[in-house]
């Protein structure tokens, strides 16, 4: 069998230099090394006195919830009216045209909110309502145009204190807002992956 051709000749890949491995394995060792110190500075929030407060905190209505209750009145109130023309119909209070005319729509309607009303509810209750020992790596906001002018929803980058992390939505609650700087630490409430409230701890 003849020599592959001069200049053709097949060339083994070269090995990684030492010096590419040992900076790779540095590097994940300085990264283990700080998820762990920030682990640590986590656990103290626990040791301060105002955990047990902030855990005791109740956080205020969350959006999704407000809003079926918001569609779970208006269910209940366009159905009462509904069953009240049936009523003043049968009754001959007015005529029994004029009482269905009223009455169906309404009904309907009705059905419709309280319907949507329980599914959002129980759609938003599926998740756990999470208290957790978090600090807020980064921020950033997204302001969408309203017929009121405009509404800033918040989106926090957060840290747990089980070495997991993540982006959370915060809905902006007005002026009343003592919005979260980069570096604090608390305690968060979470549910999936919105944050409902903060209770500042400094550690």
């Amino acid at each position: 069998m003849s020599p592959p051709p001069e200049g053709h000749a097949h060339e083994a890949p070269a090995a990684p230099s030492s010096a590419t491995t040992a900076s790779g394995g540095e590097a994940g060792a300085g990264a283990a090394r700080r998820q762990t110190a920030l682990m640590r500075r986590l656990a103290k929030i626990k040791d301060h006195a105002d955990y047990p407060a902030a855990m005791a905190h109740v956080p205020p209505s969350e959006e999704d919830l407000e809003r079926a209750a918001t569609m779970l009145r208006r269910g209940v109130i366009a159905t009462a009216l509904g069953v009240a023309f049936v009523l003043l119909g049968v009754a001959d209070v007015v005529g029994s045209v004029w009482s269905l005319v009223v009455a169906i729509p309404a009904i309907a309607a009705g059905g419709h909110w309280i319907f949507h009303g329980w599914r959002v509810r129980s759609k938003t209750l599926e998740k756990p309502l999470v208290r957790a020992c978090a600090l807020v790596a980064d921020r950033r906001s997204e302001t969408a145009p309203t017929w009121l002018g405009g509404r800033t929803v918040y989106y926090f980058q957060l840290q747990l204190e089980d070495g997991t992390g993540g982006e959370y939505r915060y809905p902006g609650r007005g002026t009343q807002d003592d919005l979260l700087v980069k570096g604090l630490t608390g305690v968060a409430f979470l549910r999936g992956d919105t944050l409902i409230a903060w209770k500042n701890i400094r550690v």
